[in-house]
Protein backbone atom coordinates (compact mmCIF):
# COMPACT_ATOMS: atom_id res chain seq x y z
CA UNK A 1 0.00 0.00 0.00
CA UNK A 2 1.04 3.62 -0.41
CA UNK A 3 1.36 6.09 2.47
CA UNK A 4 -2.16 7.50 2.02
CA UNK A 5 -3.73 4.03 2.28
CA UNK A 6 -1.66 3.26 5.37
CA UNK A 7 -2.75 6.49 7.11
CA UNK A 8 -6.39 5.97 6.17
CA UNK A 9 -6.36 2.52 7.76
CA UNK A 10 -4.23 3.24 10.83
CA UNK A 11 -5.32 6.72 11.98
CA UNK A 12 -8.81 5.64 13.18
CA UNK A 13 -7.21 2.74 15.07
CA UNK A 14 -4.60 4.97 16.71
CA UNK A 15 -7.20 7.61 17.64
CA UNK A 16 -9.61 5.06 19.08
CA UNK A 17 -6.95 3.16 21.00
CA UNK A 18 -5.37 6.33 22.45
CA UNK A 19 -8.73 7.82 23.46
CA UNK A 20 -9.73 4.59 25.17
CA UNK A 21 -6.53 4.18 27.22
CA UNK A 22 -5.58 7.78 27.97
CA UNK A 23 -7.69 7.81 31.13
CA UNK A 24 -4.96 5.75 32.82
CA UNK A 25 -1.21 6.02 33.40
CA UNK A 26 -0.30 5.64 29.74
CA UNK A 27 2.42 8.22 28.96
CA UNK A 28 5.23 5.68 28.98
CA UNK A 29 3.18 3.20 26.97
CA UNK A 30 2.31 5.87 24.41
CA UNK A 31 5.99 6.81 23.97
CA UNK A 32 6.94 3.16 23.57
CA UNK A 33 4.22 2.67 20.94
CA UNK A 34 5.41 5.73 19.00
CA UNK A 35 8.96 4.32 18.97
CA UNK A 36 7.61 0.97 17.79
CA UNK A 37 5.57 2.69 15.07
CA UNK A 38 8.61 4.70 13.95
CA UNK A 39 10.59 1.50 13.36
CA UNK A 40 7.70 0.12 11.31
CA UNK A 41 7.55 3.33 9.27
CA UNK A 42 11.27 3.02 8.49
CA UNK A 43 10.79 -0.59 7.44
CA UNK A 44 7.80 0.41 5.30
CA UNK A 45 9.68 3.05 3.28
CA UNK A 46 12.71 0.76 2.88
CA UNK A 47 10.42 -1.86 1.43
CA UNK A 48 8.72 0.68 -0.84
CA UNK A 49 11.99 2.24 -2.07
CA UNK A 50 14.83 -0.28 -1.70
CA UNK A 51 17.09 1.57 -4.14
CA UNK A 52 16.82 5.02 -2.55
CA UNK A 53 19.22 6.38 0.06
CA UNK A 54 18.31 7.39 3.64
CA UNK A 55 18.29 11.13 2.86
CA UNK A 56 15.82 10.70 0.00
CA UNK A 57 13.51 8.51 2.07
CA UNK A 58 13.59 10.91 5.01
CA UNK A 59 12.82 13.97 2.89
CA UNK A 60 10.06 12.10 1.09
CA UNK A 61 8.14 10.78 4.10
CA UNK A 62 9.12 12.76 7.20
CA UNK A 63 8.73 16.41 8.15
CA UNK A 64 6.78 18.88 10.27
CA UNK A 65 3.51 17.85 8.67
CA UNK A 66 1.45 18.59 11.78
CA UNK A 67 1.72 22.38 11.95
CA UNK A 68 0.56 22.40 15.56
CA UNK A 69 3.54 20.30 16.68
CA UNK A 70 7.24 21.11 16.75
CA UNK A 71 8.05 17.65 15.46
CA UNK A 72 10.18 17.11 12.35
CA UNK A 73 9.68 13.34 12.42
CA UNK A 74 6.04 13.04 11.49
CA UNK A 75 5.36 10.34 8.92
CA UNK A 76 3.05 11.27 6.09
CA UNK A 77 2.43 12.19 2.49
CA UNK A 78 3.85 15.64 1.75
CA UNK A 79 1.93 16.31 -1.51
CA UNK A 80 -1.43 15.93 0.26
CA UNK A 81 -0.31 17.08 3.71
CA UNK A 82 -1.73 13.97 5.35
CA UNK A 83 0.13 12.47 8.29
CA UNK A 84 0.06 9.55 10.68
CA UNK A 85 -1.08 10.33 14.22
CA UNK A 86 1.16 9.75 17.22
CA UNK A 87 -0.03 8.32 20.52
CA UNK A 88 1.80 10.94 22.57
CA UNK A 89 -0.33 13.68 21.00
CA UNK A 90 -3.28 12.48 23.08
CA UNK A 91 -3.02 14.01 26.57
CA UNK A 92 -3.83 11.92 29.59
CA UNK A 93 -7.29 12.81 30.94
CA UNK A 94 -8.54 11.16 34.07
CA UNK A 95 -12.07 9.80 34.04
CA UNK A 96 -14.24 12.12 36.14
CA UNK A 97 -16.55 10.22 38.46
CA UNK A 98 -20.21 11.19 38.73
CA UNK A 99 -20.85 13.46 41.68
CA UNK A 100 -22.58 11.77 44.62
CA UNK A 101 -26.02 10.46 43.76
CA UNK A 102 -26.49 12.61 40.67
CA UNK A 103 -29.19 11.24 38.40
CA UNK A 104 -29.87 11.98 34.72
CA UNK A 105 -33.54 12.26 35.71
CA UNK A 106 -32.86 15.26 37.97
CA UNK A 107 -33.92 18.34 36.00
CA UNK A 108 -31.76 20.58 38.20
CA UNK A 109 -28.67 18.77 36.91
CA UNK A 110 -29.50 19.12 33.22
CA UNK A 111 -26.46 21.34 32.53
CA UNK A 112 -24.16 18.98 34.44
CA UNK A 113 -25.21 15.97 32.36
CA UNK A 114 -25.09 17.95 29.12
CA UNK A 115 -21.48 18.91 29.87
CA UNK A 116 -20.55 15.27 30.53
CA UNK A 117 -22.19 14.23 27.27
CA UNK A 118 -20.31 16.85 25.25
CA UNK A 119 -17.01 15.56 26.64
CA UNK A 120 -17.57 12.39 24.58
CA UNK A 121 -16.90 14.41 21.43
CA UNK A 122 -13.17 14.11 22.14
CA UNK A 123 -13.21 10.59 20.71
CA UNK A 124 -14.34 11.93 17.32
CA UNK A 125 -12.21 13.23 14.47
CA UNK A 126 -11.48 16.99 14.46
CA UNK A 127 -13.88 17.59 11.57
CA UNK A 128 -16.68 15.67 13.32
CA UNK A 129 -16.06 17.66 16.51
CA UNK A 130 -16.54 20.90 14.56
CA UNK A 131 -19.79 19.67 13.05
CA UNK A 132 -21.08 18.51 16.44
CA UNK A 133 -20.23 21.85 18.02
CA UNK A 134 -22.12 23.84 15.37
CA UNK A 135 -25.28 21.83 16.13
CA UNK A 136 -24.71 22.01 19.91
CA UNK A 137 -24.13 18.24 20.08
CA UNK A 138 -27.81 17.57 19.36
CA UNK A 139 -29.28 15.41 16.60
CA UNK A 140 -31.33 17.77 14.45
CA UNK A 141 -33.97 15.15 13.71
CA UNK A 142 -34.86 13.64 17.09
CA UNK A 143 -33.56 16.44 19.33
CA UNK A 144 -31.60 13.99 21.51
CA UNK A 145 -27.92 14.08 22.44
CA UNK A 146 -25.60 12.74 19.75
CA UNK A 147 -23.86 10.60 22.35
CA UNK A 148 -26.40 7.94 23.28
CA UNK A 149 -24.30 4.97 22.09
CA UNK A 150 -25.97 4.91 18.67
CA UNK A 151 -23.78 5.05 15.58
CA UNK A 152 -23.45 8.55 14.10
CA UNK A 153 -23.50 9.30 10.40
CA UNK A 154 -22.83 12.41 8.32
CA UNK A 155 -25.82 13.73 6.40
CA UNK A 156 -25.52 16.16 3.50
CA UNK A 157 -27.91 19.08 3.90
CA UNK A 158 -27.85 19.50 0.14
CA UNK A 159 -27.57 16.11 -1.52
CA UNK A 160 -24.44 15.42 -3.53
CA UNK A 161 -26.62 14.43 -6.49
CA UNK A 162 -27.95 17.99 -6.45
CA UNK A 163 -24.54 19.60 -6.32
CA UNK A 164 -23.94 19.46 -2.58
CA UNK A 165 -20.32 19.30 -1.44
CA UNK A 166 -18.45 17.62 1.40
CA UNK A 167 -17.78 20.97 3.10
CA UNK A 168 -18.37 21.07 6.85
CA UNK A 169 -21.06 23.72 6.31
CA UNK A 170 -23.04 21.20 4.24
CA UNK A 171 -22.78 18.36 6.76
CA UNK A 172 -24.67 17.50 9.92
CA UNK A 173 -24.35 14.57 12.31
CA UNK A 174 -27.40 12.40 12.93
CA UNK A 175 -28.04 9.03 14.54
CA UNK A 176 -27.98 5.99 12.28
CA UNK A 177 -31.73 5.39 12.64
CA UNK A 178 -32.50 9.08 12.12
CA UNK A 179 -30.42 9.01 8.96
CA UNK A 180 -32.36 6.00 7.71
CA UNK A 181 -35.61 7.81 8.46
CA UNK A 182 -34.50 10.85 6.47
CA UNK A 183 -33.64 8.83 3.37
CA UNK A 184 -36.59 6.45 3.57
CA UNK A 185 -39.10 9.31 3.60
CA UNK A 186 -40.04 10.88 0.29
CA UNK A 187 -41.32 13.94 2.13
CA UNK A 188 -39.37 16.57 4.01
CA UNK A 189 -38.40 15.09 7.41
CA UNK A 190 -40.08 16.58 10.46
CA UNK A 191 -38.10 17.52 13.56
CA UNK A 192 -39.06 17.35 17.22
CA UNK A 193 -41.06 20.57 16.99
CA UNK A 194 -43.34 19.12 14.32
CA UNK A 195 -42.12 21.63 11.73
CA UNK A 196 -40.30 20.69 8.51
CA UNK A 197 -36.69 19.93 9.38
CA UNK A 198 -34.16 22.09 7.58
CA UNK A 199 -31.04 20.03 8.17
Amino acid sequence: SNAIAVMKQLNPIIRGWANYFRIGVANRTFRTLDEWMFLREIRFIKYRHPNKNVKWRTERYFGRLNRQRQDNWVFGDKPTGGYLLKFKWFPIERHVLIKGKSSPDDLNLRDYWAKRQKAKAKTMTPSEQKIAKTQDHICRLCGMSLYNDVELQKHHKEAKCKGGKDDLSNLTLVHLYCHQQIHSSKQTPVGVTGEPLLL
